[in-house]
């Protein structure tokens, strides 16, 4: 009897084991199918896309890829002066390259160069042509090939060479600017006084308008040789021509670093490859321009009354837009046009005006004899001129 007992025990909790389990089958069947998948998720994981593998290779080679298609297209640039006597004021302050028994310097420039087309175009600097009589461009490879000058931009600091040369390698200007502030951008020039092609990397800190150009702002590093360099995206486009940094007193760090936005270039090269100078329009405005009343109350020696008026016409506007007119060119477009000063300019072409940057912008890239639309308040009333533009100065 103790043996069936026994037995009949064991067969008890033998069935209430089996019952638990199949509890857990019916509503856990996750938990007991896991084993059987292991190995093809195994499988699985081991198996990758082409798609993946591509974005696992560019992060393992960076930018280097991209980078080596377009760096060829970076140019080395020296710029040799004539020779001007020693005692003259020009020496003061530049390299002496020649002997002293010739009793003269000469200047020598360094800096970078963008081949922009096939034809052997070159943009770059101009302040690295100054004086310049002698212009020699050394290739990323090493051959070095004189090249002539085909036009100057003095205003925007762009220069336009060219040499006798198919390259291989260039960086097409584009007509628009897609950049973006946060923008991953990379700078390449020649800096240092020295041959060796260099490749910073930072970001688009900021875009601007300044005197006839818009520029990018951005922390990638440039030192003296850098200019006239390239600036390009993260894809190898050409976004910008290095221009120049600021310094600290001790000119030892750079704080930041500027270029001048390509597709602005490009409308300047045209002009330069047409007729060898930028054209550019002007309305023949004078003095402050912004709305500072105590500025203008002094400038044109106002009377109170007449201080007051130009409080009211101030007033009635939106908080910061207009500019005051304070001075107008003799015989200028502006004045041919019938502009006064005291008016208040609200909108060129449609575009609001906010301060004399918004004014130079909206004619930056009309050329003289171009009609302009301009929008300002008289006495209180909202008037409208067309001016034809001149050519500036």
């Amino acid at each position: 009897m103790k043996l069936l007992e026994f037995l009949g025990f064991i067969v008890k909790y033998l069935l209430i084991g089996l019952g638990i389990a199949a509890l857990f089958i019916v509503f856990m069947p996750d938990r007991f199918s896991q084993q059987t998948q292991t190995q093809p998720q195994s499988q699985t994981q081991n198996t990758v896309e082409p798609h993946q593998a591509e974005h696992r290779t560019s992060q393992k080679n960076g930018y280097a890829d991209m980078l080596a298609k377009v760096t060829p297209a970076v140019v080395a640039i020296k710029a040799r002066s004539q020779a001007f006597p020693l005692n003259s004021e020009a020496c003061s302050s530049r390299l002496q390259a020649l002997p002293p028994e010739t009793n003269a310097c000469a200047f020598l420039n360094n800096g970078s160069g963008v081949f922009i087309d096939e034809e052997g175009h070159i943009v770059t600097n101009a302040h690295v042509l100054d004086k310049a009589s002698t212009i020699i461009v050394e290739l990323k490879d090493g051959p070095q090939l004189k090249a002539a000058v085909v036009g100057i931009d003095a205003d925007s600091d762009i220069a336009l060479l060219k040499v006798n040369v198919t390259p291989n390698h260039y960086l097409p200007l584009p007509q628009t600017d897609p950049t973006r502030v946060g923008d991953w951008v990379f700078a390449i020039g020649t800096p240092n006084m020295a041959f060796n092609q260099t490749v910073t990397q930072g970001i688009i800190s900021a875009k601007f308008f300044s005197r006839v150009t818009h520029y990018i702002q951005t922390d990638a590093s440039l030192r003296p040789g850098n200019s006239g360099g390239a600036l390009v995206n993260a894809t190898g486009e050409l976004v910008g021509i290095t221009s120049l940094s600021s310094q600290s007193e001790q000119g030892e760090k750079l704080y930041q670093s500027y270029a001048i936005v390509s597709s602005n270039v490009a409308h300047i090269v045209e002009q330069l490859k047409q007729h060898g100078e930028v054209h550019r329009g002007w309305l023949g405005l004078d003095g402050d321009m912004t709305i500072n009343l105590d500025s203008i109350s002094m400038e044109l020696s106002l009377t109170s009354e007449q201080r007051q008026q130009l409080q009211n016409r101030i007033s009635q506007l939106p908080y910061g837009k207009g500019i005051v007119v304070t001075g107008i060119n003799p015989d200028g477009p502006a004045d041919t046009a019938g502009l006064q000063p005291l008016d208040i300019i609200t909108n060129v072409n449609d575009k609001p005006i906010y301060n004399t940057v918004d004014l130079i912008s909206a004619i930056w890239n009309l050329p003289p004899d171009s009609s302009v639309e301009v929008m300002f308040m008289r006495d209180g009333q909202q008037q409208t001129v067309d001016v034809m533009l001149g050519q500036r100065p």
